[in-house]
Formats: structure tokens, sequence, C-alpha cells
């Protein structure tokens, strides 16, 4: 017998709703070359220790990491440093964007890692494999580091990666339908100052050239620009996912999917969508990312008759100052009407702005605002720009003394004082009144799965739905940019310990209005569920994408032990309306507030013991937050607890049973008296049906936590007696099969009364 074939391991992360394309094309160039290989994706410690102990076990010739950003790559370097610890002695590897631009911090940090590949990974990897298998020296791989240095120049030349087909693995699923990651290209002909890809293909220029290839060569080739798959091997692709594993949605990740110019865009288009007919394939949905300076109405139409239903619209920076600092174009009317013609032709459309950056000032956010405020359809999220190591950017804050952190986390920080108030408010509003996975994503997520079923469904889809997302999204958009300028305004005028703190009745009353909009969204993915042809959940991949962005604030916003909560508390009574024509106490609530003072003179204080008092004997099972001090209680009714970090959620909750569980709510604080607070006081509840989620995921956490992974999530279904009436785990395989049969064993005999009729959902927090 000969000997076994060369083995690797693969390690790195895949968030739900989302696949690892880097690790799919890594593992068809290794099989292509007969190396066999097993792929560990790490979302939590939980998957860490069971990636460490099956590596042990099957002591592969090589582990690499993959390290594409530096807040995905804390779980793998963690994983390397644990696998040595424990005795592994193979050979270490790690690859990716964020690999390439910090390497050399990388290996002067970890003593466990043995090298780092270069640019794209398909080609070093094979051949490093086949040294390592062989007991060869590596230090002349093409493309790799170790400490003897880079080496010899990658071969950047080198187009056989675009000819891959990448392996799949499981597909995440879109209204009962499978959702696949493609690439159409690689690279990117912008040079943004704060892009670690613009860096990236630098620095592969530069590669090229100290391999004495000429610059006009390297030119033609694209390396440093833009490399397309050829359309036919595109399009096979597409084809045999539909085909043979009922893919319906397909995600392009591409930095711009399409040819710069008009002709060759439509051109493009239209070969994509005659070779997708002759391969007999039917009706399906396109996402993109897309440059809006790049785009026009006539493209814009004819992508939306190939399949586009999804489209990320970068605006990136707003005014032309920050045109010149950062070397991105602002965007101008023209590209707002491109978000116009999207939505005409039903496409949803999401699209970003950094409005705080290293260089803000009043008037560039001002300029921000005004530009999110011209957002005529759609949603948008405004974001906060992060330094990425190797970039100009980087080097500029270093230079210049305001650069915190390390390669895997920068900070900076502002000249200004107002604008280091402004962030810290801008930080507070995501955390704390838009949320993480917030209202905006959200919505686009609701209208991304409308759209995809008008395309697959058209027969199920009514118009009352969609008249109705497009209010939520008219509204969400007004919630932000009024909320941003009542926070540019706070940070003006606040003193020098202002800010963070500063804001909790600007966050109070946002956050008071985002609930409303939230329960509007639960109502409505109900109904986009129901054009679905079988049970599905909704497709939330913007959660991911949000999720690392500012959960940090909710623990510095946290009071101190004892004493009030500071999250919501508003020193003057007019500050309890909003701009949207919410009025939180209107004349006749002022009447009603006044005669419930009089008499209750002596009352107790509303504070939160007194609060939970009051539902624990009126409404038992009521969990969720209650504020109060706007006139009427502004209640919302939710049900979760956590176990490691997983979150147990009621979802698909009727709208009848959570207005049930508010009324119930509303009733029990209206039979005492409580003082009303001076301000506005927020009491968080996580008694009643929190308690009964916290009570089933703690005994889900103790019987299965060896089988719990974020690639597979399970729903238990709960009879009329809350007694587990089903388990189901998708997606679809032996793993899921095993966790449901453990969930299920975990809670037989267990009853959950408060969550009687439910059903709850296992999620994931992804954090950075």
């Amino acid at each position: 017998m000969g000997a076994p074939s060369p083995s690797v391991v693969l390690v790195g992360r895949r968030l739900p709703s989302n696949e690892n394309l880097g690790l799919a094309y890594l593992r068809a160039a290794l099989e292509r070359a007969g190396v066999r290989v097993a792929i560990h994706y790490l979302n939590d410690v939980r998957d860490l220790a069971r990636a460490v102990a099956s590596i042990l076990a099957a002591r592969p010739d090589v582990v690499g990491l993959s390290l594409a950003d530096g807040g995905s790559s804390i779980l793998p370097l963690a994983l390397g440093e644990a696998l040595r610890r424990a005795g592994h002695r193979g050979h270490v590897t790690c690859g990716g964007q964020f690999a390439t631009l910090a390497r050399a911090w990388l290996l002067a940090r970890n003593p466990w890692l043995d090298s780092v590949v270069r640019f794209a990974g398909e080609v070093p990897i094979v051949a490093l494999v086949e040294r390592v298998s062989r007991g060869a020296p590596v230090t002349d791989v093409p493309g790799l580091t170790t400490r003897a240095g880079d080496g010899a120049p990658a071969k950047v030349m080198d187009a056989s990666p675009m000819s891959l087909r990448p392996h799949h693995d499981e597909l995440p699923e879109i209204l009962g339908h499978g959702a696949a990651h493609v690439v159409a290209s690689r690279g990117c002909r912008g040079r943004c100052k704060y892009c670690g890809p613009a860096a990236l293909q630098t620095l592969e220029r530069g590669e090229g050239e100290r391999a004495g290839v000429s610059r006009v060569a390297l030119t033609e080739a694209g390396v440093g620009g833009v490399r397309r798959r050829a359309i036919d091997a595109l399009c096979d692709e597409l084809a045999s996912l539909w085909h043979e594993r009922g893919a319906r949605y397909f995600y392009f990740v591409d930095e711009h999917l399409l040819p710069y110019d008009e002709p060759a865009a439509l051109a493009y288009l239209d070969a994509l969508s005659r070779a997708l007919r002759a391969r007999r394939v039917g009706a399906l949905g396109f996402g993109a990312m897309l440059r809006a300076d790049r785009l026009t109405p006539a493209i814009a139409a004819a992508f939306a008759d190939v399949g586009l239903v999804r489209a990320f619209v970068g605006l990136e920076i707003a005014s032309p100052s920050e045109a010149r600092s950062f070397g991105r174009p602002a965007p101008t009317d023209r590209e707002l009407e491109i978000v116009r013609a999207f939505a005409a032709a039903s496409v949803a459309t999401v699209s970003n702005l950094m409005l705080v950056h290293p260089y803000s000032t009043e008037a560039t956010i001002e300029a921000g605002i005004d530009l999110l405020a011209r957002v005529p359809a759609g949603v948008f999220e405004a974001t906060r720009m992060m330094v990425y190591h190797g970039t100009e950017l980087c080097d500029r804050m270093a230079a210049e003394g305001r650069l915190v952190g390390n390669p895997l986390r920068y900070g900076y920080t502002f000249a200004d004082p107002a604008m280091a108030r402004f962030a810290e408010i801008f930080t507070r509003l995501r955390a704390e009144a838009f949320w993480n996975y917030s209202v905006a994503y959200r919505t686009h997520d609701a209208h991304l799965a409308l759209a995809l079923a008008r395309r697959l469904h058209p027969e199920r889809v009514r118009g009352g739905v969609e008249a109705h997302l497009d209010d939520v999204s008219a509204r969400v958009r007004a919630l932000y940019v009024e909320g941003y300028r009542e926070a540019l305004a706070l940070a003006l005028r606040s003193g020098p310990l202002g800010g963070f703190r500063d804001a909790a009745p600007l966050v109070g009353r946002l956050r008071a209005r985002a609930d409303r909009t939230t329960r509007d969204l639960d109502e409505l993915e109900r109904r986009v569920l129901e054009l679905a042809p079988a049970r599905a959940r909704v497709f939330a991949p913007m959660r991911s994408a949000a999720a690392g962005v500012v959960g940090f604030a909710l623990a510095a916003s946290a009071p101190a032990c004892g004493g009030k909560s500071e999250l919501l508390s508003i020193s003057d009574a007019s500050d309890a309306s909003d701009a949207s024509g919410d009025v939180a106490l209107d004349g006749a609530d002022a009447r009603d507030a006044t005669a419930d003072s009089a008499a209750c003179d002596g009352a107790a204080d509303a504070s939160p013991a007194n609060v939970q008092a009051a539902l624990a004997s009126g409404a038992a099972c009521f969990s969720g937050s209650v504020s109060l001090g706007l006139g009427a209680p502004q209640i919302s009714f939710n049900a979760e607890g956590y176990a490691g970090v997983s979150r147990l959620a009621a979802c698909n909750v009727p709208a009848s049973v959570r207005a049930a569980e508010e009324q119930a709510a509303a009733d029990a604080l209206a039979a005492v008296c409580l003082d009303a607070p001076d301000g506005v006081e927020s009491v968080y509840v996580t008694t009643g049906a929190s308690a009964d989620a916290q009570r089933m995921a703690t005994a889900i956490q103790a019987a299965c936590a060896a089988q719990l992974s974020a690639s597979t999530t399970f729903t238990v279904a709960l009879d009329p007696a809350g007694k587990v009436a089903g388990v189901t785990a998708t997606p679809p395989s032996t793993a899921a099969t095993a966790l449901a049969d453990c969930v299920r064993a975990a809670l037989d005999g267990l009853s959950f009364p408060c969550l009687a009729g439910f059903e709850v959902c296992e999620e994931f927090v992804i954090a950075e």
C-alpha cells in the first residue's frame, strides 16, 4: 500500500446565514491536488474546544488558519496557541487579507505560527502541503512568509484560482430555498485610503514587480485591479447550485460585480442572462455590493430584469473635503437617483455612510446627516470608519500619534473634543436604541425576503405587505436622521464630561420609537414567511454583519452597584416628545398624570423592584421592557434566555399574544400606585417568560454543550401546557438530527408555562 495522501485542516469563521468562500476555494484547490481536507468553523469558544480535540486526534500535516480581518482572527489565533500548548507539533500557517497585511506582527507575536501565505492562497497552500508532507524545507515556497522573510515572490500572474469552483458545504436557507455566496471577480480598481483590499492590491503589484513582471503586463492581467471569472464557468456553478442544491438566492461577494462603464456592464448582464437560460436556470434572485458612482438607471433596470433583488449601495462619505482625505468620490444626487431606480424595480437596497471618522468635524457630520436625509428609499446605516492594519489611514494615524490598540482592533483619538463626544453618543445610540442587529438591518432583511418571494412565488405576494414595509423603511430613515441630528446638537453643547452619559434622555426617546417599529416588523416578518412554500425562519444575513459593532457600550452604560439606572433619565419633561409626532405626554395625559399624582401622595417610587412587584402580582408571565415617565407606560414584550454565548428567544410570537402580554403588564401597573418618575425610567423584566427561557437554555446547555454550534440551530415548539411538543434543527444533517434528539431529551418532563404555545428559537451572539 502507498503512503496516505497529505491532510490539511482549515479553520475559520462562518457566520449564520453566510458561507466562508475563502475556505471553500482553498478546499477545492487542495482536493484537486489529492489532499485530504477537513474544515472547522470557529464562531464561539465551544467550537474552539471541539476543534482542538479533533485536530489533536487527526494529526494533519498542515493546519491553516483563515485570518480575513482582525475581529475574525481572535479565535483562530487562540486555537493555534491551544494546539501548541497541547503538544501539537505539525505545521501551522495562516492566510487571508489580514494575515498578509499584518504578517510581520503575527509571526513576531505568535511563536507557534510557522508561516503566512501571502495574497491568494490556492496555489501556495498546495505547494506548502506537498513540501511539509515529505519533510522538505518550505522557505522557498513562492508566496510564503516565514521567520526567514518573505521568500520567493508570490505567483501573482497565475490566474488558475479563477478557474476553480468552490466546494460549497451546507447552504443557508431563505424562504425554504438554498442561499449561496458566489464570486464572479476578484479585486477592485479603487484605492480608498481606509480600505484593506486597496492596501493589499498595492502590495500585490509590488510583489509582481519584485518578480520582474512589467507594470504593463501586471495591468493587463488585472493584478492590483479586477480579475473576472469566465462567464461560462460562473454560470456552470450557478446552474449546478440551482438544479442540484435547490439554491434560489445567490449573493455576489465581489467588491463591485459589474464592469465600470455602462456599455460593458449592460453587455455583461446580457451575457449572464443568456448563459443562465441556456442552462435552463429558472426563477432566482441575486444580491450584490455595488458602487453607486458606477451605476446608471439603465444598469439598474437591466440588473433587476436579470434577477437582482438586493443591492448594497455604497455611499461611504458625504462631502468633497472627505473625498480628498480618503480617495473616495463623494456621492451626488445622481447616486441617490440610483437608489430610487432600484426601488422602482422592487430591489431592496441598503446603503452605508461612514459618518464618524478620524477627521470628523461639525461640518462633515452635518453634511453626512443631510445626505442620509435625502436617501429616497430602502434603509441605510451610518457607521464609524475602522482603521485596518497596512492601510494609508493606519500609517497616517500612527504618524499623528492618534492610533490606539493593535492590528487586531485599532481605534483612534479625535482632535476635536466635541467629535469625541459625538462618537460616544453615536455608539450608545447604535447599542441601546437601534441595536446591534439594528432596526434598519432587520427592515432590510424583511425587504430582501419579500423581493425574492416576488420573483419566486409572485402569486403569493399581496401589495399590502410591500406598502407596509415601505412605510416602516421611511420611519426608520427618519428615526436615524432625527437621532443623529439631536446627537450632534448634544455633543456640541455638552461639557467636558458629557457625551455618553448625557445621551440617556435621547436614547430613551429613540428606543421607545424603535421598539414600536420592531413590533411592526414582528408582524411583517410573519406575513413575509407566509409567502414561503414551506415553514421557514427569517433569513438575516445582516444580523451577522452588525454583530461586532457596539457591544461594549451596553456594559459601559450600566449603573454601578445599587442606585438607579442612568440608561433612561430625562431631566426636563419637555424632552418627552419627539419630532415624529409621537408625543408621549399630550394634554389629556398630562391631566390624568396630575390626578394620579394627587391620588398617590406617599406612594412607592417607580423603582425596578416596585415595578417588578407590581408585574408579579398581575402579569406573572410578562418579560421585556417597561419605560415610565412618558405618560402611558411604553411596554415591549420579549422572552429570551442565555447559555454560554447562544441565545434562546421566543420567535414567531403571534401579534395577539404579544398584545395580550403587554396589556396585562399595563393593567398590572395601573392597578398599583407608583410615583411618576421625574424623567424616564426603563426597567428590564427578566422574570416570567424570560425566566422560563433561561431555565430551558440552562437545561440544554448542561446536556448538549458538546453539540451546540452556530452552524446548526434548533427550534423548540411548546404545547398549550408549556411542554415540549417538538424539536427541529437546521440545516438538515446528521449533526442536526443528533442535536434535536439531545435537546428533546434534555427537556423531557419539564414544563415552561409562560411559554405555552410558543416556539423558542436558538440564535448565536457573534462577538468580535
